[in-house]
């Protein structure tokens, strides 16, 4: 019975780990989840900045320059880009500067678009 248990965990921890979007992200002792909550913030990658650019590039008024993103594993990816930013008029004319947190989800299905799930202005 024992030697069924320990198949049956081993199994079932593959098709846990297989079906994960980012295998790397749970095996990397680098980075530290806890679970529910986001990494801890480093530098973004080129796939990261293509997504980023991708989603947010239909949005006017603010220009966004994400600086450094965390990771969520949700039923798909939650990333949370903090960017710096600073609103531009109607003429081109730019305004001051602030800082902004920008989450987007990427779905585990790949025929989901990724879509901005929230913009927070940062104090």
């Amino acid at each position: 019975m024992k030697y069924f248990t320990g198949i049956f965990l081993v199994i079932s921890s593959i098709f846990t780990f297989s079906s994960c979007e980012n295998l790397k992200t749970f095996l990397n002792p680098e980075q530290e989840h806890i679970v529910g909550g986001y990494s801890k913030p480093r530098n973004i990658t080129n796939e990261e900045a293509t997504l980023f650019e991708q989603v947010t590039a239909s949005l006017q008024g603010v220009e966004y320059k994400p600086k450094s993103v965390s990771t969520q594993i949700v039923a798909g990816t939650n990333y949370r880009f903090l960017c710096n930013a600073r609103t531009i008029d109607n003429n081109g004319k730019k305004g001051k500067r602030h800082y902004a947190a920008i989450v987007i989800h990427k779905p585990l299905n790949p025929e989901e678009k990724p879509r901005i799930l929230s913009i927070d202005r940062q104090q």
